[in-house]
């Protein structure tokens, strides 16, 4: 009998974090193909597309000492459940008009922040037994969100008669599958979260003896990978295809290139947080993972322009592999569940808070200005305007999302 109730919770668990990697990423990428269409619609000023661009990245940070609070007030499956309701009917939001769209964004990138810290936790108390595979099934789902908003929003734009709001809205719809999943599978999810609230609350209190969270056993460590292999993702996806064409690279070969990077980071991303299951293969891990993105780096530089798919291919293994590992880390690092969703807040809020502080707007603002008053023509300084915003949007995943 209680095999049977724990296969029903190890189902509905894993349904859910799929379902919760799946939300994460098309909700900001399905918007950056879009942009051109959506300054004219909503008739936004490069400044204003520019702020839409960076609230998600902003919110990364700023939302992630919410995680563990509301974890305390509702439980972790009532609160799944909120943030992915929170996600659809924001998404629903935006396209009603300019103040919409950026309150929408605002809750989008908040929502969207929250779940990426909680996912942890319920690998953490519900998958436990194969919590290296299951983190590696969040973040390939993590990465394939991002490839599906990216490469359908397009599409589906011009099948909606190229009306902006609807290609905006319509992407409610797998949200609110996730939300009808939420809610019919969440009650099946362990909770101890709220079980230890109201033991704690009920129980005479004594001297605890759990090491506060930021004495933790590796969390400084484990924060500070993430914020690297975060900020080198933004990093890449930011400057690649400019590298690209400063090689010699045609621009919509460019653009393949950073496509390439996503698809041959997917099966790395799948297979890094299995193997860190192990514990004596993590620094291994850790090692290949940095000495690929050393090289694929250094290839973009200075390899013949033929070999830049070798090197982008590297880089997208690198880069893919780091962010899994660095997932599976938090999950198998955090000194008790109970914990999983401040440690994991504390190190994704600090790590992404790093990225996005090294590697700001602002540097991309540069570009195109120094890009217009080298004589490129409007038209060209708005595409690379975009194409810095559409960056900007896929970095986050952590993905993969980024976060």
């Amino acid at each position: 009998m209680r095999s049977a109730v724990h296969a029903r919770q190890g189902i509905a668990a894993g349904v859910l974090i799929v379902a919760v990697g799946l939300s994460v990423r098309f909700p900001i990428t399905s918007v950056s193909p879009l942009l051109e269409d959506i300054a004219a619609s909503y008739h936004l000023t490069p400044g204003g597309i520019s702020a839409l661009s960076a609230i998600p990245v902003l919110l990364f940070g700023l939302a992630s000492p919410l995680a563990p609070l509301l974890v305390r007030w509702l439980g972790l499956s009532r609160t799944i459940s909120a943030l992915l309701a929170a996600l659809a009917l924001a998404t629903l939001l935006r396209p009603l008009g300019p103040g919409p769209l950026f309150t929408g964004t605002v809750i989008v990138g908040g929502a969207i922040a929250l779940l990426g810290i909680l996912a942890p936790q319920i690998i953490r108390q519900n998958l436990a037994t194969r919590a290296g595979f299951w983190t590696g099934m969040y973040t390939t789902s993590f990465g394939c969100s991002a490839a599906l908003g990216a490469a359908l929003t397009v599409p589906l734009f011009h099948a909606l008669d190229e009306r902006t709001a609807l290609a905006l809205g319509v992407w409610a719809v797998p949200l609110l599958v996730a939300v009808g999943l939420a809610l019919s599978l969440g009650g099946r999810l362990k909770d101890r979260s709220t079980a230890t609230s109201r033991s704690t609350a009920s129980a005479p209190k004594r001297p605890s003896s759990a090491q506060p969270l930021f004495h933790s056993r590796g969390l400084w460590p484990v924060t500070g990978f993430f914020a690297c292999q975060a900020l080198i993702y933004f990093s890449l996806t930011a400057w690649l295809p400019t590298i690209a064409i400063s090689r010699g690279t045609e621009p919509a070969s460019a653009g393949l290139l950073l496509a390439l990077m996503s698809v041959a980071g997917l099966p790395a991303s799948l297979l890094a947080p299995s193997l860190a299951a192990r514990e004596r293969l993590r620094v291994p891990l850790l090692i290949t993972t940095a000495l690929l993105a050393f090289a694929g780096v250094l290839a973009l530089a200075f390899a013949p322009v033929a070999l830049l798919p070798l090197a982008v291919a590297f880089t997208g293994i690198a880069s893919s592999g780091a962010f899994g590992l660095s997932i599976a880390l938090i999950v198998f690092t955090t000194p008790s569940i109970e914990q999983t969703a401040a440690y994991s807040a504390v190190s994704q809020g600090i790590g992404y808070a790093i990225a996005a502080s090294g590697l700001g707007a602002r540097a991309r603002s540069a570009l195109v200005r120094r890009a217009c008053r080298a004589g490129f023509r409007r038209r060209e300084c708005a595409r690379r305007a975009r194409s810095g915003a559409y960056l900007s949007h896929v970095s986050h995943a952590v993905g993969p999302g980024r976060p």
